[in-house]
């Protein structure tokens, strides 16, 4: 779901989805690392040097749509039982024409053998006000598609357990 932000400028893209599997389990694989639970959790995943890069884009949606970047992480936080990775995603190339998502990836347990996966991302249109109109009237879906995209591949790697390879029939 998109909302305004704070500013006139500024949009929130927000989803979650269950993980069968204890919390604790997945937070211990963030521990060992966010770009290897990245890396292992999305098909087109790339590691160039020590940077991660991925194609993210909507299912079901013509792979024009698509666009490969840049993930930069910031640090795991815990408070009390829920667990933060903070992270944001650039485009590569032609970036302009495709907004920066600065995101927050919160793991909290449901139960003692299931996990919410909590997606919370901001994005600034580009493009000025014809940006943020053609967002309000197209590319806001596109947004929401693509975090529930990655959202979903990640999940079912997560539900899959460590070191389990997910075909992309399962993501």
């Amino acid at each position: 779901m998109t909302m305004v932000g704070g500013g006139p400028r500024e949009l929130f893209v927000q989803d979650f989805m269950m993980v069968e599997r204890p919390c604790h389990e997945i937070v211990a694989e963030l521990g060992d690392g966010a770009t290897a639970l990245f890396h292992q959790s999305l098909g087109e995943a790339e590691m160039d040097l020590d940077r991660l890069h991925l194609k993210v884009g909507p299912e079901n949606w013509p792979v024009l749509l698509a666009k490969t970047v840049e993930v930069q992480f910031g640090p795991v936080r815990s408070h009390g039982d829920v667990t933060l990775l903070a992270f944001s995603w650039q485009a590569t190339g032609s970036g302009s024409l495709f907004p920066t998502l600065d995101a927050d990836l919160e793991l909290s347990p449901v139960g003692e053998n299931r996990t919410e996966l909590t997606l919370m991302g901001r994005y600034h249109p580009p493009g000025g006000a014809l940006g943020r109109r053609v967002d309000e009237l197209l590319l806001h879906r596109l947004a929401d598609a693509t975090v529930r995209a990655f959202l979903s591949s990640l999940a079912a790697r997560l539900a899959a357990g460590a070191g389990t390879e997910v075909s992309p029939a399962e993501r």
